[in-house]
């Protein structure tokens, strides 16, 4: 096995678990408290990540200004995920955000410079077919 593969797998276990547990919170509490409540575990596996897992705490100011940005973009996502999640039905609205990383795809292609072969573009295709087609009710 390719030795990213087990770390994308867990990814994806992960973001999976990550996207259904808000829609039991959000039955309880409403789309900002769930964000703040989120933002808690995000801080304690933070800490846990830097200072038991990882190097430590690397300070550059360029790389800290990406991952806050990171942070912000992400929390404002998530917001509206939770704000979709609070009255909408989760297995649909999971499958149509799921389809973000076609955004990432697409700067990664304009911005980086990255291409992409044509067995990847039809990836891209098909990925946005499968989430149009979980999201149709029927």
């Amino acid at each position: 096995m390719n030795s990213w593969l087990g770390n994308a797998l867990s990814a994806m276990l992960c973001w999976g678990l990550w996207a259904f547990f808000p829609k039991l919170s959000l039955s309880r509490i409403s789309p900002s408290s769930s964000v703040f409540f989120e933002a808690c575990g995000v801080m304690a596996t933070s800490l846990v990540v830097v200072f038991l897992l990882g190097p430590g705490l690397e300070i550059d100011i360029e790389g800290g200004f990406y991952a806050i940005l990171t942070g912000v973009f992400g929390t404002i996502g998530l917001y509206f995920f939770f704000c979709a999640a609070k009255t909408g039905p989760i297995s649909v609205i999971s499958a149509l955000t799921a389809i973000y990383p076609v955004v990432t795809v697409g700067l990664a292609v304009i911005v980086l410079h990255e291409r992409l072969e044509m067995r990847q573009l039809i990836g891209v295709m098909l990925a946005l077919a499968a989430a149009a087609l979980l999201s149709v009710r029927g």
